[in-house]
């Protein structure tokens, strides 16, 4: 079969809810071509409290509230994208969706989005729902990135094995060392980080970890969260954005300085990197990390001082961090289209290598 390249617009909001990233790349899912044409579309601050307030509700068996949500979730899509010039350049656009529950062990995935409606607002084909066809089949429908990991690694040069971190809401892990191609969730990223902070501060984030660069980590409670039994668990595993509520609602109801919650919170991200780091079949040489946590200078300064790992940046890599969750989605339609596989035994637990992704055509 002949895979061509598409123009195709990759669209994420991760489980950091703090906007949609926006990518046009030309791929044919085993290449991939960055045009620079990438685009933030930022939540305000209305919009992130409403997206977080939909983690807590149990939609399984309200269809009326599920079209309800789907259609906000578009709508902020469709404005994100309707000015763009890019659309119109485009021959399909990926569409993740929000994901709002994700319970591998019930294998039930919920990204929140309407596709048709994209589809006929753009008049452009969508391809969407990555997940379901990886949960059919025995995965965790998660993490979806490790395929287009092990091509940036490839594509970087870098001495194996490498891995890849993408410190989102969640943080998850590749390792390629050339043989196996290894996936996970590690744990926290900065969700928890971030719904403090929202919750406190009425910010989206600490900048740069400012503040939780001026507390102190609390040990006893750091080690709570440890506990938790998905830390004893090994890969394949993934996580809902919600799994540490219960320890973190405990944290944060005791009479600690803001500072010290926040600088707790972000050990525990590093900490629980480390965990997952330390499951990996072989010493890593070198470490690519991505995700809004990249930004955080006290994150990224606690990091480096917990792992012997060599860090790269995107400066030397001529990479763009900000987006290689947008370009993935784009990637990973284009693997829908030609039905390449995306996921694998090493990555979700699947029974078999799978590809996945509904296509929406505009009629």
């Amino acid at each position: 079969m002949k895979y061509d390249f598409l123009q195709i617009i990759g669209l994420m909001t991760g489980t950091s809810m703090d906007g949609i990233d926006i990518s046009l790349v030309e791929t044919n899912g085993l290449e991939l071509k960055r045009l620079g044409k990438n685009h933030f579309h930022p939540f305000n601050i209305s919009t992130r409290k409403k997206l977080i307030s939909f983690l807590k509700e149990d939609i399984s068996f309200n269809l009326e509230r599920k079209e309800y949500l789907d259609e906000f979730i578009t709508n902020e899509h469709y404005i994100a994208l309707k000015d763009l010039e890019i659309v119109k350049e485009c021959d399909v656009i990926g569409f993740h969706g929000q994901t709002i529950h994700h319970n591998p062990e019930q294998k039930i995935s919920i990204q929140l989005g309407n596709p048709k409606k994209l589809s006929k607002l753009l008049k452009k084909n969508v391809v969407f729902d990555f997940r379901s066809n990886d949960l059919s089949l025995g995965g965790q429908g998660a993490p979806l990135a490790p395929i287009y990991h092990k091509y940036i690694i490839e594509q970087s040069g870098l001495t194996l094995p490498t891995c890849i971190l993408n410190i989102g809401g969640v943080s998850n892990l590749t390792f390629w060392d050339g043989n196996k191609l290894i996936g996970f969730d590690t744990g926290p990223g900065n969700a928890l980080m971030d719904d403090y902070m929202l919750s406190v501060f009425n910010k989206n984030y600490d900048e740069n970890g400012v503040i939780a660069s001026n507390g102190y980590p609390i040990d006893t409670e750091i080690k709570k969260f440890l506990e938790n039994p998905f830390f004893a668990k090994l890969p394949p595993k993934s996580l809902d954005r919600n799994a540490f509520s219960t320890s973190y609602n405990k944290l944060v109801q005791k009479q600690y300085l803001f500072k010290d919650i926040m600088a707790t919170l972000i050990e525990f991200t590093v900490e629980a990197i480390a965990a997952g780091i330390a499951l990996l079949p072989n010493k890593v040489n070198n470490i690519l990390v991505t995700g809004g946590g990249c930004k955080n200078i006290h994150l990224m300064k606690r990091l480096k001082k917990r792992l012997n790992i060599n860090f790269f940046y995107e400066e030397q890599l001529g990479l763009n961090f900000n987006y290689i969750e947008s370009e993935l989605i784009a990637y990973l339609s284009a693997r829908s289209i030609y039905k390449l596989s995306y996921t694998f035994p090493s990555t979700t637990g699947v029974s078999k290598p799978s590809s996945g992704g509904k296509i929406y055509e505009f009629l």
